[in-house]
């Protein structure tokens, strides 16, 4: 019984390692469809302190923000392990970025002069855009069951809308407000409206890593985190550069062919 045990093992563990060796992912493919959905995290580079109708104030440097992605891939393998990758994405690039500014307003009684008031501006933006991507994806590890694969490409975005508010926060003194309906308040609404001044299409580049789980011949469960680059700024009037990442997870469909077998003599 232990003897045919051990055969057995034998047998599996080889059959596998033929499998894996055989099993090529992109070898008999025509083609590959992915539909893919995730989470995007959003970076803000900036330097400009207004845009579009927006109050001019300190000089706003920084800002970050959240938003989903989704989108539809087509592939063409172009060797056993080099496929190239053309998708199409809706992607939330929405966030918001924040300054500090002092300044005199307020008479103080007690040190007889005024006193120094420190307020927060904030604009928080609403941005959406549909993205074209186009990658080469290179296969770094190969299974059966499994493969991990690289990317990097190029990104072209278009802007469908964008929006934004802007706000002015008293920080300190405590006792300091804005006048509003004759009430005083800590936080005051400055401007808002839509984005006027995107600068048409967005450029940028991607870099990521792909791994897939395999579930069937031809279906691939795919995950995959990939950094978007910006090349240029996303405002006309203003130096805005967006950068990302994005954690997505999909579902890959192969079409594909099978070569004939070799003829015998």
């Amino acid at each position: 019984m232990r003897f045919v045990f051990v055969i057995l093992t034998t047998f599996v563990c080889l059959t596998q390692s033929i499998l894996s060796q055989q099993y090529k992912l992109l070898q008999t493919e025509l083609y590959g469809m992915q539909v893919y959905g995730g989470y995007l995290t959003t970076s803000y580079a900036a330097d400009f302190t207004e845009f579009s109708g927006t109050v001019s104030c300190d000089k706003f440097t920084n800002g970050t923000g959240n938003g989903l992605t989704a989108g539809f891939q087509f592939e063409l393998p172009v060797s056993n392990v080099v496929s190239v990758v053309c998708g199409l994405g809706f992607h939330d690039r929405s966030g918001a970025l924040s300054t500090n500014s002092s300044f005199p307003i307020r008479y103080n009684s007690t040190s007889n002069g005024f006193t120094q008031v420190v307020m927060e501006q904030s604009i928080a933006t609403s941005m959406r855009f549909l993205e074209t991507q186009l990658d080469a994806r290179y296969i770094m590890f190969e299974r059966y069951t499994y493969a991990i694969r690289l990317l990097g490409g190029l990104r072209i975005g278009v802007p469908l809308s964008g929006t934004y508010t802007q706000q002015g926060t008293i920080i300190s003194p405590d006792n300091a407000g804005f006048i509003v309906n004759n009430q005083i308040v800590q936080q005051r609404t400055l401007s808002s409206g839509d984005i006027t001044s995107f600068a048409g299409l967005q450029a940028g580049g991607v870099i990521g890593l792909e791994p897939m789980i395999r579930i069937s011949p031809s279906m691939h469960i795919t995950g995959s985190l990939q950094y978007d680059i910006p090349f240029s700024s996303a405002f006309k009037d203003a130096n805005l550069n967006i950068a990302g990442i994005r954690a997505q997870c999909g579902i890959r469909y192969s079409i594909r062919t099978f070569a004939p077998s070799p003829v015998t003599p």
